[in-house]
């Protein structure tokens, strides 16, 4: 039985993990900086040379993070191997205060979706590394404590964005917001690089040294003997890493049932993860309750947008919060399912209320159907209905794929089959993201929530029918019934 963990080494890995993820609250306030943002970009106070902007200049706003996003995942995986994890995090920093120096100075659509790439950049770098540095500094016991900082602090991020962007003006949200990403390349340069980069590097007395500050030894004759066998533990796994007849990775590996199966549900559940369109309702959360508002100065008021957003990103940050008690408790299968399955109904609603119940304004007879229902009903029904909605995609669908893709790839291809999956995240999104404002204009938000719907309900059924439960099961055999169920079900004619 391990020894209780000292409350100096607890303090130093909650310490560590808290400074790895000032940048990711720093990013969450990015994400979610466009939705209060756009009433001001769009008005004809705007300061941008070409006047307000257009539904498609809105678009490439919102999509051209993703750009980045892709460019990080990779760039920002390589530098962690090339120089390791905290140099690789410590340089996150330069593309983020990038973009807050293009809102600053940007006069321009053009420049202020350059800004918008350059940040794209860091938030790929955030999503490869800070999750590898928590999961090499964190002691076994309260690593999925630890690892769950990083989605909270995002959300965190994007309720302050909300907050701040409705209380002071565009130009002087990102000068309070530069504090962050100061704070942390000031507080990272005191941290030791973790264990596991130090031995790869073949600096095994630094690797000790790293060790004993994350597990709070005071010194060499403090070193017990449970601290000795981790660090033998971990010094033999990462020689057999390294020198092992089978280490290099080949294309063979990937052409395995296992690892065929288990990377086609990994890409899906990413895939799932945006067209859902989750992100999009943050990311355009005014522009759609600004739409769902009665046009009509005469019929029953309605929150504000900017109150309405607020508390969607508060929602969203809640349901994270609740996921995260819940997934080693309920299983990962039954929290997607009701995750999509929720997710359908909220839209539904959405689009059932805009499309019967909305006013259009253009005559006294348009309001009739709107003026029966409850005055109250008509307040609250949009943001109800988008706050279910996002409340049960915080519960699973925002959340639970990132864990199944790792436990549904053979662990000799995880890390590059990780690589994969999270560069369809940052296309799906860009994809959606692009193309959600031309479909709020064109086909109208009905129309637009009802699709979306069908996403969902699909996406619940492939999750029934083909996903294996992977809560509670070692990785190994996981793969195999992955594709036991794909077999399955294409003898049973599904």
């Amino acid at each position: 039985m391990q020894p209780p963990l000292s409350l100096l080494s607890v303090v130093n890995q909650i310490f560590g993990t808290l400074i790895v993820n000032l940048i990711a609250l720093a990013h969450g306030i990015t994400l979610g900086w466009v939705s209060p943002s756009l009433e001001y970009l769009r008005s004809n106070e705007t300061h941008l040379v070409g006047g307000p902007m257009t539904v498609e200049e809105t678009s490439w706003l919102g999509a051209s993070l993703c750009i980045g996003g892709m460019i990080g995942v990779t760039l920002y995986g390589y530098l962690a191997d090339l120089i390791g994890k905290r140099r690789a995090m410590q340089i996150i920093a330069i593309p983020h205060v990038a973009f807050w120096l293009c809102v600053i100075f940007g006069n321009s659509v053009l420049q202020l979706c350059i800004g918008r790439v350059l940040a794209g950049i860091a938030g790929g770098g955030i999503l490869r590394i800070v999750p590898l540095f928590v999961a090499d500094i964190a002691d076994s016991r309260i690593r999925g404590m630890l690892g769950s900082l990083l989605p909270v602090c995002l959300n965190l991020g994007t309720v302050l964005a909300f907050i701040l962007g409705s209380f002071v003006s565009f130009r002087t949200l990102p000068l309070i917001v530069l504090v962050l990403p100061a704070l942390f390349t000031l507080a990272i340069a005191f941290l030791p690089e973790t264990p596991p980069c130090l031995l790869r590097a073949y600096r095994s007395e630094k690797a000790e040294q790293s060790l004993m500050f994350y597990r709070g030894v005071r010194g060499h004759f403090a070193k017990s003997e449970c601290f000795r066998h981790e660090f033998q533990q971990l010094k033999d796994g990462i020689e057999l890493e390294t020198t092992a007849s089978d280490a290099a990775l080949s294309w063979k590996d990937f052409t395995t049932k296992p690892a065929r199966q288990g990377l086609l549900m990994g890409m899906f559940l990413m895939l799932l993860n945006q067209s859902s369109g989750s992100m999009a309702l943050i990311t355009y959360a005014s522009s759609i309750f600004e739409l769902s508002n009665p046009p009509s100065a005469t019929t029953v008021g309605v929150l504000p947008a900017s109150i309405s957003s607020i508390v969607l990103a508060t929602i969203q940050l809640l349901g994270t919060i609740i996921s995260l008690a819940l997934v080693d408790r309920v299983g990962r299968k039954l929290l997607l399912i009701v995750s999509c399955l929720g997710m359908t109904i909220g839209y539904l609603t959405l689009a059932g209320y805009v499309h019967f119940l909305l006013p259009t304004g253009s005559s006294p007879s348009d309001n009739a159907v709107f003026d029966a229902v409850p005055s109250i009903t008509c307040r609250l029904l949009p943001i109800c209905s988008l706050s279910f909605s996002i409340l049960l995609a915080s519960i699973g669908l925002l959340t639970v794929p990132f864990i199944v893709m790792a436990e549904v790839l053979p662990s000799k291809i995880r890390n590059i089959g990780s690589t994969i999956c999270t560069t369809i995240v940052a296309l799906s999104a860009f994809a959606v993201l692009k193309v959600f404002p031309v479909l709020l204009d064109t086909i109208g938000l009905a129309g637009t929530m009802a699709g979306v719907a069908v996403v969902c309900l699909v996406g619940a059924t492939v999750v029934i029918l083909f996903l294996p439960e992977t809560h509670g099961k070692s990785l190994v055999p996981i793969a195999a019934e992955v594709e036991q169920n794909s077999e399955r079900n294409r003898t049973e004619g599904v």
